[in-house]
């Protein structure tokens, strides 16, 4: 049975609201309960980070997705990870006799691991080699490796935006001269944006970490975390959306936007192309696919729906797309005179 996308979201939530329920209320009962039960209760936490969280686990993501049961394993080891770092000395031990009960299936878990991961790179590479698309040869690399589920589906998301975010100083690959290239961040003032929102994302989780361990060093340190990945998530967004730019090839024209949506379009397909101004509505079935929502200046109307593919959430079918183009005019120039539209 096929799962609807509302019930992949509501379980996704849930396995999410549990982790933070396990792990909020776990430091709250270890540093408000009676020292005298401070043992009792921190075995108790253990249980539920090593235990109680894998159980739900199985039954919200990999038995509804049909995971492979062996990633159950790399849940276990994460939560290990975890306890071992918050949990008092005494729990460290009943921890570190557990990861030598699981040390061959890890181990095994490893080998196999590796040995996809140098699957999924031949194939990359070779997709590289055919078209460079980073976020769309990656995904489809690791589905062909490990099956096209909701789970590779995040973890090439994710993946995809650690290495744009990491790497964002690094410079792409030169593409053919033959292929046109048009930007599209700089006419929406998104990098202006983009500034503001990481300088106010710095210096509030600064002050916030700092507020926050006065209370609780561990939990400053987890939220920083992931205020962090947070920055981080921005950082790989934007270096996405300046490196990724709209391409003209041979016959095709792939539209994108970063890592957010994608769609790669025939040029006998496209019906039009125009030039629309800021009091432009687009229509209710009109994809928006400007770098901020409110901003474009090119309508393209296509001949037979076109699939947009797009992060974290289904692709969507549109006979009509908005999107923000730096040099609209050498861009409808050039698909004017390449298809006589």
């Amino acid at each position: 049975m096929t799962l609807s996308l509302s019930s992949v979201h509501k379980n996704i939530w849930l396995i999410i609201l549990t982790a933070f329920a396990i792990l909020g209320a776990g430091l709250f009962l270890m540093h408000h309960v009676n020292p005298q039960k401070g043992g009792a209760a921190a075995t108790g936490f253990m249980v539920d980070l090593v235990v109680t969280f894998p159980v739900a686990y199985y039954f919200l993501i990999i038995k509804p997705f049909k995971q492979k049961l062996w990633r159950i394993m790399l849940i276990v080891t994460c939560c290990c990870g975890v306890a071992y770092l918050i949990l008092p000395a005494e729990q460290r031990g009943y921890i570190i006799q557990l990861r030598k009960l699981t040390a061959c299936l890890e181990l095994g878990m490893l080998i196999y691991c590796i040995s996809k991961i140098r699957h999924i790179k031949k194939a990359y590479n070779r997709l590289q080699a055919e078209f460079p698309d980073v976020a769309f040869n990656l995904h489809k690399s690791m589905a062909m490796v490990l099956g096209d589920g909701i789970a590779v589906k995040i973890m090439a998301s994710e993946i995809t935006i650690v290495r744009f975010g990491l790497l964002c100083f690094k410079r792409e690959k030169q593409i053919a001269p033959e292929i046109k290239r048009f930007s599209i961040y700089k006419e929406s003032g998104y990098a202006a944006l983009f500034g503001v929102i990481m300088a106010v994302s710095v210096i509030e989780m600064v002050a916030f970490h700092l507020f926050l361990n006065r209370y609780s060093p561990i939990a400053a340190t987890i939220i920083t975390i992931l205020s962090i990945y947070g920055c981080l998530f921005i950082t790989g967004d934007f270096s996405a959306l300046t490196k990724s730019p709209v391409l003209l090839l041979e016959n095709k024209l792939l539209l994108r936007a970063g890592l957010r949506w994608r769609a790669l379009v025939e040029l006998d397909n496209m019906a039009s192309v125009e030039k629309v101004g800021g009091g432009f509505e687009p229509g209710e079935h009109c994809f928006k696919g400007g770098v901020m929502k409110s901003t474009f200046n090119v309508l393209i109307t296509f001949r037979e729906p076109v699939t947009v593919e797009r992060l974290y959430r289904k692709p969507a079918k549109t006979s009509q797309m908005v999107l923000s183009i730096d040099e609209r005019d050498a861009f409808i120039e050039v698909l004017t005179d390449k298809k006589h539209i």
